[in-house]
């Protein structure tokens, strides 16, 4: 006779017992190899460099990682936090970066790993995705909300993606992942880097009983990017870890890869694989901006303008919207300023366009949107186009942003530079002022500039042509149109396009969901030239003369690297967006007060 005698709720079942001794034995394998578990039970396969900065940086508190442009430290970012997340109970991280939208790219990385939505990874499972908590709010459990993206796995690990609002970050407790960190400024790492300011091995019970748990896995801060500004707080965090690390202090690791490296020692089991760099992209980014190229492929960190900078990177950061160009006059009702700085023989040959956005609460502010070059890409110098091209160039243009079904030139107003090299008032102004048919066969009215001096008898023979140009002489002028453009880019009323060089962008609608947006080829070259102007920009330095004067130029260590004219007009942009706003406050009218409607604060009168 048997009897069955059932086991409590305390008690395990010997089947159970052998279940969890597997699973036991599993994640402390992983947890002593996590890229055996990754690649295992992920189904992501590192390279071999890969799989050295993911051990190094396992258990360490502080790490590090200063890799170039097509290094995969994003990817290989997400993957080793799958991997710890899903090895660890209990760990929070967060996501931090420059803005919100960069951080929900950064856990949009994270999830279309783990929803296998990435071609490139053949061989990765579902074994994470399977491991998070589903909701009513999400099938995948991957929640998106405008104040951040989250998940949760089912063993109480969780991620978000943080705000840039730091007062509504403050007080969380998590490891932290920072992308894109050599922009963050102090402020950002002095709230996000106390998030780790806690035992995670702490715990209080009020059982007698005691129980000895394990030791807790050290929360950590993770900083990866390419190299940024030496005025930034990421440049002396590398050199303070990298010390600490030499020092041998095992708290601390600096992971340094360049381009030679991800193109030469790109392997997998110690055979050379093809990377994903090549000799071709790095030479070519070489010759279109060597600086560019020192910082985000070799990790050359640079010095910016210095303290006398016309503007700093974060002010650009901070004023900077991940979004397309606008490359027409899309409701033909919008306002452009397009403003020109043509060259033939020597330097470029730049036309930048601006949207004027009349804000209801701070008045009129420029939204960047076009900047082209007109370079003749087929002559060995790379100088620019003939007049007569860029000419042609300047009428489709003036087209375009006035808008199809507009008078001329109701929409848009040009500023031309008028100094004598480029041939702004000979090559450009006095070849506008005549009026000329379009490809479509329809006659196009001439601009004039009616107050200047040069122009006292031509607007009396050209009466039909429309009074939009304003030329501006260099001499005169370059003091005035820079200092304008300070102080307008201090107000934060000059908006910029954020690019990272794909031929994509990540778009955030309103319920926070990203969507990809394919740019064309017109948009990422306009988007580069955005790019370029920014660097431009941040060489540009503000002087005083020994008589007590200011000027203006680039950086004395980058005259002869650098030119200026994309910074130039986007100056001379910033000049018409100070007369702009300069007219808009003369033309406010007071309002006039009903003195009977106002509220009697006396009750009565007593003689």
């Amino acid at each position: 006779m048997e009897f069955y005698i059932p086991i409590s709720d305390n008690e395990l079942s010997q089947r159970k017992i052998e279940e969890y001794t597997k699973f036991e034995k599993i994640i402390n394998q992983g947890r002593r190899n996590p890229v055996w578990f990754s690649e295992e039970f992920f189904g992501i396969q590192l390279m071999d460099y890969q799989r050295w900065v993911f051990m190094e940086s396992w258990y360490r508190p502080f790490v590090m990682w200063l890799m170039c442009r097509g290094a995969g430290k994003s990817t290989e970012a997400a993957d080793f936090l799958m991997t710890k997340m899903l090895l660890i109970p209990n760990y929070y991280v967060y996501i931090s970066t420059t803005s919100a939208a960069q951080s929900i790219e950064t856990f949009t990385k994270l999830e279309s790993l783990a929803l296998q939505r990435i071609p490139s990874f053949k061989s990765c499972t579902d074994i994470f995705a399977r491991e998070v908590e589903k909701s009513a709010n999400s099938d995948t459990g991957f929640l998106h909300n405008p104040a951040g993206h989250s998940f949760r796995l089912y063993n109480n690990s969780q991620l978000l993606s943080l705000s840039s609002n730091l007062q509504a970050i403050r007080g969380k407790r998590g490891a932290v992942l920072y992308d894109e960190t050599a922009w963050q400024t102090a402020e950002q790492f002095a709230v996000t880097e106390n998030f780790i300011n806690v035992d995670s091995s702490f715990s209080t019970t009020t059982s007698k009983i005691k129980y000895f748990d394990p030791i807790q896995m050290p929360l950590q801060l993770l900083y990866c990017s390419s190299a940024g500004d030496i005025t930034y707080p990421f440049y002396e965090k590398y050199k303070t870890f990298s010390k600490k690390m030499f020092l041998g202090n095992t708290s601390y690791f600096v992971a340094d890869l360049n381009a030679h490296t991800v193109l030469n020692y790109s392997s997998i089991n110690g055979e050379k694989i093809k990377s994903h760099l090549t000799q071709s992209q790095i030479d070519k980014a070489i010759e279109e901006d060597p600086d560019l190229a020192d910082r985000e492929l070799f990790n050359k960190f640079r010095r910016g303008g210095g303290q006398n900078s016309v503007i700093r990177m974060e002010t650009i950061i901070k004023n900077s919207t991940v979004r397309p160009p606008l490359l027409y006059n899309d409701t033909g009702k919008k306002k452009f300023i397009l403003c020109y700085d043509p060259a033939r023989n020597f330097d470029g040959s730049i036309l930048t366009i601006f949207q004027i956005i009349n804000d209801k609460e701070i008045g009129y502010k420029l939204q960047l949107e076009n900047m082209i070059s007109m370079v003749d890409s087929d002559t060995k110098k790379k100088t620019p186009l003939p007049m007569p091209e860029q000419l042609k160039i300047i009428k489709k243009n003036m087209i375009l942003y006035n808008g199809e079904r507009s008078a001329d030139w109701e929409n848009i107003d040009f500023y031309i530079d008028a100094g004598s090299g480029g041939g702004g008032i000979s090559a450009v102004a006095d070849q506008l002022m005549e009026d000329w048919k379009d490809d479509t066969g329809r006659k196009r009215k001439g601009i004039i500039d009616k107050d200047h001096k040069q122009y006292e008898t031509s607007r009396k023979k050209y009466t039909e042509a429309v009074p939009i140009v304003h030329l501006i002489d260099p001499q005169g002028y370059k003091k005035i149109i820079y200092d304008a453009f300070e102080k307008m880019s201090k107000l934060d009323l000059i908006n910029f396009t954020d690019y990272d060089n794909k031929d994509f962008l990540l778009l955030q609608d309103s319920k926070g969901e990203m969507t990809e947006y394919k740019l064309n080829y017109d948009e990422q070259i306009t988007l580069t030239q955005i790019n370029l102007a920014k660097n431009e920009l941040i060489y540009m330095n503000r002087y005083e003369t020994p008589n007590g004067g200011i000027t203006y130029d680039l950086a004395k260590d980058k005259k002869n690297l650098l030119n200026d004219d994309r910074a130039y007009t986007m100056a001379m942009g910033a000049y018409a967006l100070a007369l702009l706003r300069r007219v808009d406050l003369l033309n406010l009218k007071t309002k006039e007060i009903n003195l009977s409607q106002i509220p009697s604060c006396v009750s009565s009168v007593d003689f």
